[in-house]
């Protein structure tokens, strides 16, 4: 899908289906996705990831090329989709608001490349980032976490889960910010939360293999982890 506000045509909320051979000027289309795979190996990647949306609207939302960025396969449907799944497991457990809904902040971005595109036009990613905020109630207090991993081919090792201080640091080298990168409030710690959160009983946390709809296709090993932060600039409510 795609947006149509970006090409000027009307001021519709309403993504609208992409007409393939139109190259936009101010947004990817179809068309610079084709033969993606064989030429660059590389295909569409989520920013908002759709496993975490809370309706079928909410899912749909997410296919626009406006929260894709091109993602190398490997990495995409490897590391990525596991860590997203991961993620999404942990906001389940450990951030429910006072009504048990889960209600967590969610941010997720891509570390543009110096020159590396496709078809001169849209930007293949050296990195991509996320990282995610919550309160959580049990421990009665913010939560938060971080995950980030380089656009490149690899095997399917599981992505290091880091602090939100790690992930200014990581993004202030890729940056130059000099130490301005915040993502999150103060009251998102940047530390370690030092306190294990343990699994509720039948659930599974490591050693998953993630289809899309995230359901785990073989048995895990319980036991205990720290809340995780995800990175793109949207609120995720389940």
């Amino acid at each position: 899908m795609i947006e149509p506000q970006l090409n000027g045509e009307n001021n519709s909320p309403e993504m609208q289906k992409d007409s393939k051979e139109i190259e936009y000027q101010k947004q990817a289309g179809d068309n610079d996705y084709k033969n993606s795979i064989p030429i660059k190996g590389v295909n569409r990647g989520h920013l908002f990831p759709c496993s975490h949306a809370h309706d079928l609207d909410t899912q749909k939302s997410t296919f626009t090329l406006t929260n894709i960025v091109p993602q190398v396969v490997s990495f995409n449907n490897g590391r990525w989709m596991n860590m997203e799944c991961k993620v999404q497991t942990t906001l389940k457990l450990n951030c429910k608001d006072a009504n048990d809904q889960i209600k967590a902040y969610v941010v997720t971005g891509a570390v543009p490349s110096n020159n590396n595109t496709l078809k001169n036009r849209v930007n293949i990613p050296d990195l991509m980032w996320t990282a995610y905020c919550c309160y959580n109630n049990n421990l009665k207090q913010w939560v938060a976490q971080a995950h980030w991993g380089e656009n490149q081919k690899e095997d399917n090792k599981t992505l290091p889960s880091n602090t939100l201080a790690e992930l200014y640091d990581m993004l202030d080298r890729h940056y130059g910010g000099g130490g301005d990168v915040q993502v999150f409030p103060d009251q998102c710690p940047k530390g370690d939360i030092l306190r294990a959160l343990p699994l509720k009983d039948g659930d599974v946390h490591d050693h998953c293999v993630y289809d899309d709809d995230c359901v785990c296709s073989s048995v895990g090993v319980k036991g205990y982890y720290l809340p995780v932060v995800l990175v793109s600039v949207l609120v995720m409510m389940m």
